[in-house]
């Protein structure tokens, strides 16, 4: 086998800390991340192919799904072991309509062949899909071999998955099966060997209990709270629905206290404009600049369900920081170095106005609205 020596590509810790990537919306909050492969597994005939079709046309229509915010986006349903009749009974069962984009197929390659190649097309063609369901694993697996090594075969087929994922930015939700035989973790009935976990980015495993008539939805997901959730199946509605959370959402900005003070201190004074360092000297922090400033970009998106807009800036001094509440004036008024440019990503009807300044080096001063008509004199 010949191939190229590659020396290795090295970076720091403190290089990682600084760098900032792409936030990753979920799908469905706290349920589904908006990129990866998944695992979705359950014994036959338990309903699992229901409920994966209705989370899709969720996602198609943009609608919470049990009570969580969902990201509109296109899908695409690989429906192999089922044909179009079936389909559309399902389908005519359970949409409430069918405006959103999803799309089907009930044939496709495997992965051993050209299945990436296909969904790639697809991909090309509706830009906008961002989840595709794939029912069910064994349709789609084809002959893969590693050398007649059961872990490896079934390492390979996930990874290709997964790297596909990331290289597209998709969510791929795969439907498969679990062993007869119960374990003590939910997580270990899933059929095959250990390479198949091992290489995904998650699994939901939905498990009728012996000790319970209600079926849990156990959720394992990378970046996201392992999760319990107890479901009942409608039979009028055909559709699954959420009667107990046994796990129910942790709050970090209250779990993690330098978090919840930072709230807190934003929700009192109204903004904070300045360097990490002096925010933590303010809130008497646990953590380190770096680790504070890191935290607060990627809970970007939950600061902004609470009102409050963030925003970092790379300086000489250091990260600066604009955190602003929306539904009220700043109680301080921040200027000199302490500021940074945040005109970009305001709204047009904040409660106070930005005036530009130039002898600040980094940007702007807040001015508040008993001040502006000073300034139009």
């Amino acid at each position: 086998m010949n191939i190229s020596y590659k020396p290795l590509e090295v970076s720091s810790l403190s290089e990682l800390a600084d760098k900032e990537f792409e936030h990753i919306d979920p799908l469905i909050d706290n349920l589904l991340p908006g990129c990866g492969v998944f695992l979705f597994c359950g014994s036959s005939k338990i309903g699992k192919s229901w409920l994966a079709l209705d989370i899709g046309l969720h996602v198609s229509s943009g609608k919470k799904f049990w009570g969580y915010d969902v990201v509109q986006k296109a899908v695409l349903y690989l429906c192999l072991e089922d044909g179009e009749r079936r389909l559309q009974d399902r389908v005519l069962s359970i949409a409430d309509d069918y405006r959103g984009s999803f799309y089907y197929s009930t044939e496709s390659m495997t992965i051993d062949t050209n299945l990436t190649k296909q969904l790639g097309e697809q991909l090309k063609l509706h830009p906008d899909i961002g989840l595709i369901i794939i029912d069910t694993l064994a349709a789609v697996r084809g002959e893969l071999t590693t050398a007649n090594n059961a872990y490896l075969t079934d390492y390979n087929t996930m990874r290709t998955l997964h790297e596909f994922s990331l290289a597209h930015t998709i969510t791929i939700l795969v439907i498969h099966h679990v062993r007869k035989m119960k374990t003590s973790d939910p997580f270990d009935d899933i059929s095959g060997t250990n390479g198949l976990f091992g290489s995904a980015d998650g699994a939901f495993i939905f498990r009728k209990e012996k000790y319970d008539d209600a079926v849990k939805l156990y959720s394992r997901c990378r970046d996201m709270e392992e999760r319990v959730l107890t479901l009942e199946f409608d039979k009028t509605t055909c559709k699954w629905n959420l009667t107990e959370e046994s796990t129910p959402v942790e709050d970090v900005f209250q779990t993690d206290i330098d978090l919840k003070k930072i709230v807190e201190y934003v929700e009192v004074n109204g903004a904070f404009i300045g360097l990490a360092s002096e925010l933590c000297e303010r809130i008497g922090a646990t953590k380190k600049p770096q680790s504070i400033s890191g935290k607060l970009q990627n809970r970007k998106r939950q600061l902004e369900k609470k009102g409050i807009l963030f925003k970092r800036e790379r300086t000489r001094e250091g990260s600066r920081l604009t955190l602003i509440k929306m539904d009220q004036q700043p109680k301080e008024q921040y200027g000199g170095d302490d500021v940074c440019r945040c005109d970009d990503f305001l709204p047009d009807d904040l409660p106070y106005e930005i005036k530009d300044d130039d002898d600040v080096p980094y940007g702007n001063n807040i001015v508040t609205s008993s001040q502006s008509s000073q300034i139009n004199e």
